[in-house]
Order: C-alpha cells, then structure tokens, then sequence
C-alpha cells in the first residue's frame, strides 16, 4: 500500500501539536514566560517557558499574526488576538485545562483578563479605538473609555484601575488611569510629540512599566511610581532599549522584547540579558 509521504508527515506534525497541548493542558502556568515564536512557513504560535529560558513548549496551533497573549490563572486560560490572512482581528481564547480554544470576538484587540476571570478587556479597531469590557458569561459588552481613542490597556490586579496609553491630537500616544469604580479618567502624561506605550501595572498596583522615545529614535524603558492618591507622580529611567515590558510575579524583575528577542532584566535596568526569540512576552502571575 502506498503512502503520502507529505501527508503522512502533515498528520505526524497535527498528531504531535495536539499531544504537546495536551501534555500541557494540566500544568499551572503561573510564573512563566509567555510569548509569540515564530515556526514554518513563518506562521506564529503561543510558547511558555521558565523565566531563565529553559523548558521552551509550544502551547497553540499555527495562526498567521498572534500579538499580545494574556494569562488568567483562576480560569487557566490564555487571551490573544490574531490578525488572519485578511488582517482582520480576532480575539481567541485558549483553555488550557480543557485543551479547547474558542474566537468570541472578531474586529477587536485584546488587552487583558480580568483577575477573576469573568470579563475580557478590548479595544475596538477603525479610526477612533474605543475601549471595551466584556462579560464572557453573558456575552455583553460597555464601554468605559469615553472619548479616549485607546492604544492599549491593562488592569489593575484589584480590578479598580485600568491603565491606557490613548492618542493625542497630534497622534502621540499619552497615559490616563481610569477608575472602575465612577471615579473618572485621570492623565498621567501629557507630552507632545513623545509616546507613553502599553503600560503595564505591576503585581501590587504600584508601579507602572512602559515604553517611549523619550530619548530618541529607539524605544525605551521607564517606570513610573505614584502614591496612593496618585498625588505624587515620578518616573524613572532605566536605559533598556525595547519594547512590550512586563513586570515579574514580585515587581523585582522586567520581561520585555528586543528587537526579536525576549529580554530579562532587573527593575533598575542592570543585568540584561537574552532569554529566547519570540515577540510580546508576557509573564504570568
């Protein structure tokens, strides 16, 4: 009996992706590093590994432009957006415990998970992108950026705050916090021409790790701290050239993207070092 040997070594491919996501599936993915890699055909896929870049797993199928993963670890479940063949957005959500994944939105992009699990955060594509949350249960979505056009945006873990990164009149890219709570949008920045981008709180809510050009043509890393009130107000530079920052579990540490590297480093900038390839690295809590 003669055999395909092209599809024989396309179902061997199938088989082996769907027995690594399985071998995956009851594993906690908490303090790990999550990112997008690039496999054949120059397709993406979802990888985790350990924060020192050993134990490297491929956790989804082969999608064509995955960008900016989340991870819930009450419900186990991985958020991404995807931009398909005809760049459209889609936002997937990926249950590792019951090795399903499922598209609820499409023509959006996911920021964040809230900490119980319950609500997505998006933002809407177009000209004007206007921040939504949406209840996963219910399948109902309210938007809470007002007039704000909405870059991107993450929660505060007690799920009070969200910060964005929303464009100004001259197209530059500023931060406000807005309250979950009716307590209104406070502006964080205001500096023309220079972008504040895809901010990220840490663990305990008190600082924020971000990129900008602040200091020329390269992306850079700042921190900035604020007191209970959000009275006082100061940043901090660390001199990391990169982008797409995340904050470690205890806020000691960053995880960021260079060029198409993964980078580690301590909060004060010092001890930089490569960890693996990829893009959009998060590191779960």
């Amino acid at each position: 009996m003669r055999i395909n040997f092209k599809l024989f070594l396309l179902l061997l491919l199938v088989i082996s992706c769907n027995y690594v996501f399985a071998a995956e599936s009851n594993n906690d993915l908490s303090n790990k590093i999550l990112y997008v890699g690039k496999v054949q055909g120059g397709k993406d896929c979802l990888f985790v590994m350990d924060p020192d870049g050993t134990n490297a797993k491929p956790l989804s199928q082969f999608m064509n432009n995955i960008v900016l993963p989340k991870y819930n670890k009450k419900t186990n479940i991985i958020g991404f957006t995807n931009h398909n063949e005809k760049i459209e957005s889609e936002i997937y959500l990926l249950n590792v415990s019951k090795n399903s994944i499922s598209k609820p939105i499409v023509g959006a992009t996911l920021q964040d998970i809230s900490t119980d699990g319950k609500y997505l955060l998006y933002t809407s594509t177009g000209e004007n992108p206007a921040l939504y949350m949406y209840d996963i249960e219910k399948k109902t979505k309210t938007k809470v950026s007002q007039n704000l056009n909405i870059c991107s945006a993450n929660w505060s873990r007690d799920g009070k705050w969200i910060i964005v990164s929303a464009f100004a009149n001259d197209g530059s890219l500023d931060m406000y916090t807005i309250s979950c709570y009716g307590q209104g949008i406070l502006r964080i920045t205001n500096t023309p021409k220079i972008n504040e981008a895809f901010p990220m709180f840490s663990h305990d809510g008190n600082k924020v790790v971000y990129f900008t050009n602040r200091y020329g043509d390269q992306s850079e890393i700042e921190i900035f701290r604020a007191d209970n009130n959000n009275d006082n107000i100061y940043m901090r530079r660390t001199g990391l050239q990169g982008s797409y920052p995340c904050f470690s579990p205890d806020g000691k540490f960053i995880v960021y993207q260079k060029g198409n590297e993964i980078m580690i480093s301590d909060e004060m900038g010092a001890n930089s070092r490569k960890i693996g390839n990829g893009s959009t690295p998060y590191w779960t809590k």
